[in-house]
């Protein structure tokens, strides 16, 4: 079998790139195949008694790397020499060299060969081979199980033999990871196993990589291309705690990582960040909460994750979690504690499950329209560059955010109208119209309804709505009990009231039997009661005007704040203005609602939209 040749790329301008790769690569144009061999020094002597373990060690440590790339790597055979291992055709070769070497080396390796890096110093086929120093104790005396600082040293040198550089080494056209921008990286062993750094240098047998790293698996990727079978299908990633780093590299599929088994609360951002555009591999990262400071470059985590291809969707804890989606539609889920998720773009399914759970929206609460339902509530990015729409499920509090504001709907607060039945979203309207002579707004409809679903009862709300300020303005304190009664019918039924009526109403309220409040709520189930028995056809068709015009108004209100979800005050009192009882005025204060819908749609200068569905059907759906 002939010994691989390799050629040289040129610095690429992308710094990403250039921080690894030196330029030297295997040549894999006739072939996908890198072999392999296990050799003793260029000295008589074994130094490693396990043949089997040194064999199933490089072995694991090559599976490492095939797992990113588009390479197989063949074991060919134990050789007496990295001399006849080439000979017979390695083009990797792990030599167990116990020579005395008193700097400090771990191992050293060359960069693929022969051809056109030729600078060897012992034999023609060192290109690519591995030299571990046995005489260092580190390695004599390693486990060489993954997170040791012996696994770690035979993944470094791999990087090597595979054509990638030390993030510290410079050469023309090709920058140090210190020349970059230290906020995204840094000269570290969980962002390159070509690093020396080491946060945690005292710790031999653990907290190290057992993989290579982001930054590693984009330099591979880029010189010999991406692995497209590594989990190619629908996958589950459990996130499990190790003693070490490791990335996750996931081709495609639909794809879950796990972090329900853990027992605290995890950080996990699934892959959405383009590293360099010569690529199109994403990359994300999860890792302990407790160990995350804010920004990647700022943490000192022992377990860490690197999450990098496509992966879709996300299964946080039973603690307090941190899951950040990405542009692809996303499946997040919460766990027990009180999680905060954001999906960004893309129409995504977020559920909080148990705890008290968090949404993040980017922008301006006036770009969007969240809509309840009986089953979910979906918040829509009215933008056309914005972050799509999605389903909401045990979400408690909604967020949107920008560099200038805050905004938090609380939706224990506002999210309880869905549950309602018809009559009951009816009920809160009307009283909308006789307390405060308005169409309600959706945002204080919403309110006044999960309150409701919550066990708060109409006569309740009559007496929390009569101390509002809006109702003073309405109905003045100073108003005689004569002229409070005929604004209420006035409000409430569209008439003076018929004089019988009038003089028992003004009477209860002189004699303090009925508070004011309760007045108000009293007339509202009034026009709605059942005709006394032996009632005159005239009563009866003054009831039935009275609930047609009651029903018009509430069908007015419910267009404004049910079906359109809109909250502007102001527009509630004028559209309610409009209505007189006419078929005319039905249709003008209609139209003006459209119009005021159209207007508040607009991304930039349009409203917050809080509309719910499934409760009323829309009478005006025809006319709209």
């Amino acid at each position: 079998m002939p010994f691989l040749s390799s050629f040289i790329i040129d610095p690429t301008t992308d710094p990403i790139i250039d921080v690894l790769v030196d330029g030297y690569v295997w040549d894999l144009s006739e072939t996908t195949t890198i072999t392999w061999a296990l050799a003793d020094g260029l000295n008589p002597n074994h130094v490693w008694d396990d043949r089997s373990g040194a064999i199933q060690t490089f072995s694991a440590a090559l599976a490492t790397f095939e797992q990113f790339i588009n390479v197989e790597f063949v074991y060919l055979g134990d050789f007496t020499s990295p001399i006849t291992a080439g000979q017979a055709g390695a083009d990797i070769v792990y030599t167990l060299d116990n020579s005395f070497v008193d700097d400090g080396t771990l191992a050293y390796a060359y960069y693929p060969g022969p051809e056109p890096f030729t600078n060897f110093e012992q034999y023609a086929t060192e290109g690519g081979d591995v030299f571990m120093n046995f005489s260092n104790e580190f390695i004599a005396s390693s486990s060489f199980q993954p997170g040791s600082d012996g696994f770690y040293t035979v993944i470094h040198e791999i990087g090597h033999a595979m054509g990638l550089k030390h993030p510290f080494d410079s050469s023309p056209g090709r920058p140090t990871l210190d020349e970059l921008d230290q906020n995204v990286v840094r000269d570290l062993d969980w962002f390159s196993i070509l690093s020396y750094s080491d946060q945690y240098a005292a710790e031999l047998e653990r907290w190290d990589p057992a993989t290579p790293m982001v930054l590693d698996v984009l330099g591979l990727q880029f010189m010999y291309g991406v692995n497209t079978s590594t989990f190619a299908g629908d996958t589950t990633h459990a996130l499990t705690s190790e003693d070490y780093y490791y990335t996750i590299w996931d081709a495609s599929g639909v794809d879950r990582v796990d972090a329900s088994g853990q027992s605290e609360g995890w950080t996990i951002f699934l892959p959405d960040f383009a590293a360099t555009p010569l690529l199109e591999t994403l990359s994300g990262f999860a890792m302990p909460s407790s160990q995350f400071d804010g920004t990647l470059v700022d943490s000192a985590p022992t377990e860490m994750i690197w999450l990098m291809g496509d992966i879709e969707n996300a299964t946080g804890s039973a603690f307090d979690d941190w899951i950040n989606g990405t542009p692809l539609d996303n499946d997040l889920r919460g766990g027990g504690g009180n999680d905060e998720l954001e999906g960004f773009a893309g129409n995504d399914v977020i559920d909080g499950n148990d705890g008290l759970d968090l949404a993040y929206y980017p922008g301006s609460q006036t770009s969007y329209t969240l809509t309840l339902g009986a089953d979910a509530i979906t918040v829509q990015d009215r933008r056309a560059d914005g972050v799509g729409t999605d389903t909401l499920r045990n979400i408690e509090i909604v967020e949107f955010y920008s560099e200038d504001e805050r905004q938090t709907l609380d939706l224990q607060h506002f999210g309880g109208p869905a549950s309602l039945s018809g009559a009951d979203l009816e009920s809160f309207i009307e009283l909308y119209i006789a307390y405060f002579n308005r169409a309600p707004d959706a945002l204080g409809l919403n309110f006044w309804g999960t309150a409701f679903a919550n066990g708060t009862t109409l006569q309740e709300m009559a007496s929390l709505f009569i101390d509002q300020p809006e109702i003073r303005a309405t109905y003045a304190e100073e108003l005689s009990n004569e002229d409070f009664a005929t604004a209420v019918y006035e409000n409430v039924l569209g008439r003076v009231p018929d004089q019988d009526g009038f003089e028992f109403w003004v009477g209860v309220l002189d004699s303090g039997a009925v508070s004011r409040d309760q007045f108000i709520l009293s007339v509202l189930e009034g026009a709605k009661a059942d005709a006394p028995v032996g009632a005159s056809q005239d009563f009866i068709d003054q009831q039935q005007a009275d609930r047609a015009f009651l029903a018009d108004k509430t069908d007015i209100g419910a267009l404004y704040a049910v079906h359109r979800g809109m909250s502007d005050v102001d527009n509630a009192i004028a559209i309610m203005s409009q209505f007189d009882g006419s078929e005319s005025s039905l249709s003008e204060a209609v139209s003006t609602i459209e119009q005021l819908y159209s207007a508040a749609l607009d991304p930039d200068t349009g409203a917050f939209l809080m509309p719910v569905v499934g409760v009323l059907d829309n009478p005006f759906d025809a006319i709209a």
